[in-house]
């Protein structure tokens, strides 16, 4: 079995590519059940979030099943695969557990060491065992994650300072108007990262803060916490004049704001300037607002350039991160390679100590000898057999995790006239049934 890990993130693909390939949470489960009907994936994960779309993957055929999502992201993107393979990346396994591990720390976040990504690590895994594409591999492969995303984070500063998309949202405002204890903020949305915003916002003085939401009571919920004011989306429009900045962040598969009601609402404004940021995947803000005067519009791929400033004491942290990383993933790496390995290594020992009694067993001409000389004979063949057997046993025990040491282990079973025992190998054990479940 490998793990291969396929998609694209905000390194390789443009925010309007990877719009197109996002998953809506309620369709995760439908298309999970849909890669493991293809015979080469047994098992899946899908992890979709405003900077990246992956798949996790346990297959027998790396090759096919990374073929297979390159196809999907094509059908999704509506584009054909030839324009968008430059945008995706494949891995198999070492690095495709150093990718995910990497992704669970923050190490491969836009904002270097930010922390919501473990979280959405965690929810990936558990749409996977909802979907029932979770099995004993996978569910092994996340135990790890989260110990490997843990120990970065207690043994290294890579998460000390809070910095995350929303505050780099709040700081590009900063920088803008400068003070931002005068200006009205309007945030559309009221999950995690509008909290995330509002926080910050307070914390720089911030005190007119507007939340629209498409349930209002949530949208009461958050406003209530921040002294603000709470209403729905279909109020929008009545209030978007009051907002000198507006942070956009809802899980909407279509725009929530159109240019109409912002030209209005900048006429009532008399040309005192509007800020936007849009920080959702699928985008929530239509980008032809972007040329209506007075309107500054920036999604999530524009705060790059603030997050490069905060990045300096990070990457000395994350080399460290990487390092345990590293120890983290050849531990789940010998694991996996156990599964194979050990059925066969068993399997040629059996084999051997079997020919080795049937030899004995057909020897005619030590009957004669005492139980003692037999014994000391038994003792001879044994030892002869392991001298015989050892180089074996050993290139068999330090095979690569790759297709050349499939090939030696095709080779052995082959030479050795071993039956393969691939049903103790790829049967998975589902991990609803595991004993550990994350936390969230």
């Amino acid at each position: 079995m490998r793990i291969c890990h396929v998609g694209l993130n905000h390194r390789t693909a443009p925010v309007e590519l990877r719009e197109r390939a996002a998953v809506n949470e309620a369709d995760i489960p439908a298309l999970l059940q849909r890669m493991v009907s293809h015979k080469p994936i047994r098992e899946a994960a899908v992890l979709s979030t405003c900077n990246r779309v992956e798949f996790t993957l346990v297959t027998h055929d790396p090759d096919a099943s990374i073929a297979l999502v390159h196809q999907w992201f094509a059908d999704a993107s509506g584009m054909p695969l030839a324009e968008i393979i430059d945008h995706l990346y494949s891995h198999t396994s070492e690095a495709a557990v150093n990718h995910l591990f990497g992704v669970a720390s923050g190490l491969d976040s836009l904002v270097l060491g930010e922390p919501q990504i473990l979280g959405q690590v965690k929810s990936a895994y558990e749409h996977a065992l909802t979907a029932g594409t979770a099995g004993h591999i996978l569910h092994r492969l996340y135990q790890a994650t989260f110990q490997a995303a843990k120990r970065a984070r207690t043994e290294t500063e890579i998460g000390k300072q809070s910095v995350n998309i929303s505050s780099c949202a709040v700081e590009l405002a900063q920088r803008i108007f400068g003070s931002l204890s005068d200006k009205t903020v309007m945030l559309i949305g009221a999950g995690e990262m509008a909290e995330l915003a509002a926080r910050h916002l307070q914390g720089h003085g911030v005190k007119r803060i507007l939340v629209a939401n498409r349930t209002l009571e949530r949208a009461r919920n958050l406003a209530r916490e921040f002294d603000g004011h709470a209403l729905t989306l279909d109020e929008l429009d009545k209030y978007l004049d009051a907002a000198d900045i507006l942070i956009s962040s809802t899980g909407a598969n279509t725009y929530v704001l159109l240019p109409e009601p912002v030209q209005a609402a900048m006429d009532k404004r008399g040309g005192q300037p509007m800020f936007l940021v849009d920080i959702a995947v699928p985008r929530d803000i239509d980008p032809r607002i972007n040329d209506i005067d007075g309107v500054y519009l920036y999604d999530i791929d524009d705060l790059q350039q603030v997050v490069q400033g905060n990045k300096e004491h990070r990457e000395v942290e994350a080399r460290a991160a990487r390092a345990l990383l590293d120890e983290e993933s050849q531990a789940f790496l010998s694991w996996l390679k156990s599964l194979e390995s050990v059925p066969l290594i068993r399997s040629l020992q059996e084999r051997m100590d079997g020919l080795r009694r049937d030899e004995l067993e057909k020897a005619r001409y030590l009957k004669h000898l005492s139980p003692e000389d037999l014994e000391a004979v038994e003792r001879l063949s044994k030892a002869l057999m392991k001298r015989f057997m050892h180089p074996t046993l050993q290139a068999l025990k330090t095979l690569p995790e790759d297709i050349e040491g499939d090939l030696f282990m095709g080779a052995a079973r082959k030479l050795f006239d071993l039956v393969p025992r691939q049903a103790a190998v790829v049967k998975s054990t589902p991990a609803k049934e595991a004993d550990e479940r994350p936390t969230r």
